[in-house]
């Protein structure tokens, strides 16, 4: 059962070494570490990356990594053979005005919705998470995803 234990341990430090040290180059990379899809040469082997670009605003991380998995995967998917990608932005201003005992009172509430809709197959489902960073003022998140090519 220890051997097990440590056998498990082994593989997940691997694992979590090699995407660490992979991310990194992600990061370092001077055109897709702001979003985008290319082939990247690594450790004599090649991978498919995805990275995506979202608005932090008031997002949960939750939220930001469910977008970000779908931003890079349409990265990853306009890079490959193009994509027909539905996008619809709504943005709504309101302004209530009150008046009591000439008083006046403005209330302004926005409403803003951002629907992106795209249908991904088969490769680019199989991609795999490879992590998350941010700009440095925190408002931008970054999420990548990678496949490594066969020859």
């Amino acid at each position: 059962m220890k051997k097990i234990i440590l056998c498990i341990a082994i593989i997940t430090f691997s694992i979590t070494l090699f995407s660490q040290t992979l991310l990194d180059t992600i990061k370092q990379h001077p055109v897709i570490s702001y979003g985008g899809s290319d082939i990247i040469e690594y450790n004599d082997t090649s991978y498919l990356v995805g990275v995506a670009a979202v608005e932090v605003g008031t997002k949960s991380i939750s939220a930001l990594r469910r977008v970000g998995m779908i931003k890079s995967q349409k990265e990853v998917t306009t890079f490959i053979n193009g994509a027909e990608i539905t996008s619809s932005t709504e943005m709504k201003t309101g302004e209530e005005v009150t008046v009591v005992d000439g008083q006046k009172s403005i209330i302004v509430s926005d409403y803003y919705l951002e629907q992106i809709r795209e249908n991904t197959q088969g490769f680019i489902k199989s991609m795999r998470p490879l992590g998350y960073w941010y700009e440095e003022d925190k408002s931008v998140f970054y999420y990548s995803i990678y496949q490594p090519l066969t020859k």
